[in-house]
Order: C-alpha cells, then sequence, then structure tokens
C-alpha cells in the first residue's frame, strides 16, 4: 500500500520525545506566559524602528503568536515540516514502511529540537487564510531554562528572544514571496533527488555519522552524504538564505541597545557561551538534528549583514528583500562586497 509520510506519527513521537522542562508554579507560569506574549508585541515595534521595514512591521504585528511547551513545539515543528513539504511531495506516494520511518525519524529530530529550541517562526501556517503572517511558536520552559542558567532579568531576556523570532515575521512581510520560494526550493532538493544511489549516499551518510561526536567534525558530515550531486546546488542556495536571515535576525536582536534592554552587554556574551559548554553527546545529538549548522548560519550571516549595514546601511541592506534575485549566495555570504557590487552596483 502506497501513502505519503505519516506525518500524525512523527507530530506524537515528537511530542511524547519531549520531557517536561523545568519546575514552576501555577503563578510563576501564568506570569511567564503573559510577559512573553507581551514582549513579543513590543518586540515588533523595534524591528521597524532598527531596519526602517515599517509598513512589513504592521503586516507582521498581524500574526500571531505562540507560547508553548516542549510538547506543544514539537506538534508546531510537525506541522511547519508539513506545510514546507506539502507541494514537495505533493504527487509522490511511498510506500507504507517508508511513510511509517520518515514520520517516526521527523518526530524524533522534533523531539530533540523541542529540548532547545527557545522559539522558531513557521511562515507556512495560514489558519487565517492565504497570506496571513505565518505564527511564531515561543517555548517557555526552555526560554526559563536559558533565563534561569544566564541570572538574566527575565524581562530583557524575553523582549531579546522576541526581537530575534519577530525580525522573522517582518523578514517574511517584507518580502511575500520569500515563502513561496523557500516552499519551491524544498521542492526542487526533493525532485533533483535520483532514486539510484540513494541507498548508496545513505550509506556514505551512516559511515559519516562517528564523525559527530569528534571536537571538529566537518560542517556537512552527515548531510553532505544525503545530497546528490544535482543537489548540491539548490542547498547552496537555501543554506545562503536561511544564513542571512539568521544572521540578520542576531544583528537585530544586538542593536536595540541599553535604552530598551538594559543588560545587552552582558546577555551575548553568556548567550554564547552556554552555546558553546555542552557535553560531547549533547553536541553530537544537535549536529544530527542540524543546530550545530543553524548556530553556524548566525555567525556567518550576521558577519555578512554587518559588512553591508557598514557598507549600505539598513536602505541597501533591505534591497536583499525585493526579489529572488536579490538574495546573497552562498559565495556571497562569504564575499559581503560581491552581493553589494551586484545588487547595489
Amino acid at each position: 500500500m502506497a501513502q505519503g509520510i505519516n506525518f500524525a506519527l512523527a507530530a506524537s513521537v515528537g511530542a511524547a520525545a519531549a520531557r517536561p522542562g523545568p519546575e514552576i508554579t501555577r503563578e510563576e507560569g501564568l506570569h511567564l506566559v503573559s510577559d512573553l506574549r507581551n514582549q513579543a508585541r513590543r518586540a515588533v515595534g523595534y524591528v521597524a524602528e532598527i531596519t526602517g521595514l515599517c509598513a512589513a512591521a504592521r503586516r507582521a504585528a498581524a500574526g500571531e503568536i505562540f507560547v508553548t511547551d516542549r510538547r506543544g513545539f514539537a506538534r508546531g515543528f510537525v506541522a511547519m515540516a508539513q506545510g514546507l513539504a506539502a507541494e514537495a511531495w505533493a504527487d509522490d506516494e511511498i510506500g507504507w514502511f517508508s511513510g511509517q520511518a520518515v514520520g517516526a525519524q521527523l518526530g524524533g529530530v522534533a523531539g530533540v529540537l523541542a529540548q532547545r529550541m527557545l522559539g522558531i517562526y513557521d511562515p507556512f501556517y495560514q489558519a487565517r487564510g492565504e497570506g496571513a503572517p505565518g505564527r511564531v511558536l515561543l517555548v517557555a520552559p526552555n526560554i526559563l531554562r536559558f533565563e534561569r542558567e544566564l541570572d538574566s532579568d527575565p524581562r530583557d531576556f524575553h523582549l531579546w528572544i522576541a526581537l530575534h523570532e519577530l525580525a522573522h515575521v517582518v523578514q517574511f512581510a517584507a518580502a511575500p514571496w520569500l515563502a513561496g520560494w523557500v516552499r519551491d526550493r524544498f521542492k526542487e532538493l526533493v525532485d533533483a533527488d535520483p532514486d539510484e544511489g540513494r541507498v548508496g549516499r545513505l550509506a556514505d551518510a551512516a559511515r559519516r555519522l562517528p564523525d559527530l561526536f569528534t571536537d571538529t567534525p566537518p560542517p556537512d558530515s552527515v548531510a553532505a552524504g544525503l545530497l546528490a550531486p544535482s543537489q548540491a546546488a539548490v542547498f547552496a542556495q537555501i543554506t545562503g538564505a536561511m544564513s542571512f536571515l539568521e544572521g540578520h535576525a542576531d544583528v537585530i536582536m544586538d542593536a536595540v541597545g541599553p535604552r530598551v534592554v538594559k543588560s545587552i552587554e552582558q546577555l551575548r556574551p553568556r548567550f554564547d557561551a552556554r552555546r558553546l559548554a555542552r557535553g560531547r553527546l549533547e553536541r553530537a545529538a544537535r549536529r544530527l538534528a542540524g543546530l550545530e549548522a543553524k548556530t553556524a548560519q548566525y555567525v556567518q550571516g550576521a558577519s555578512f549583514v554587518r559588512a553591508v549595514l557598514a557598507a549600505s546601511g539598513h536602505e541597501g541592506l533591505n534591497r536583499a528583500f525585493t526579489g529572488p534575485e536579490a538574495l546573497p549566495s552562498a559565495a556571497e555570504m562569504e564575499d559581503p562586497p560581491a552581493w553589494v557590487a551586484r545588487v547595489l552596483g
């Protein structure tokens, strides 16, 4: 019997794998949820002030903000994956066993991410109809755990984290074509995967799994084994765009200044130090789930954004949202002047 990926199974596995968060009283929990929502609403205005994307910020303000627990995040992550993959596999059917296996694997990844992610933006969520600005998921238990570990001021930390996620909402509102572009690139990635050789690539990826446990693994140690040569160019397009978007959001987080986030000068070094202070097993799990690659995207993307801002300010940088051709390529992410020369002349 043929069917698609079992996303219902993925959601169940992810929710079951998501362990409870830190202990908190009911009163503390209600206050945490309320403040996260309030700070997220405030964040939109600051993103507009920093970037100049005021019209996009007004559209972004209509988006939905969900403060959730780890199980809710796992289910939300699977729903986002389903929204991304819906068109890519719209005409494909796979065997029943394969659909179950992929669903279980996706759920496992969702469960790992649910323990660590502070928030995520889902641009494919359209509960309010086509063209709605998606939704933000803020993971209350993880935010609470981080703020305790960093010994940070809760309101400062809540606003600082919200700035990153709401920056993504503004990005996609400034570029209404962007969600469709991401989905189309993902479909290209799937379509470019030839059946022949797939087993060999999976075997190669399996051989590279021990690299996850080394202190300095190759950044693409597992992903490289899953890509056919015909997929490499599309994958580079996606990673270049994602690096730009993550770096842009990270720079916005730090641009608010002490007037808005009083402890901003302490937050970034403490936060980055916590990112690095991980055991070997935890680092391996993060690499397998793609979190280490995501951290690398923050670093490279922020470096690109700061270089472009120094050359042309936000007015020049915002040209990246005018169309797919204006997005930086993977090569330009490592050579910001090349993007400035190509797009800004």
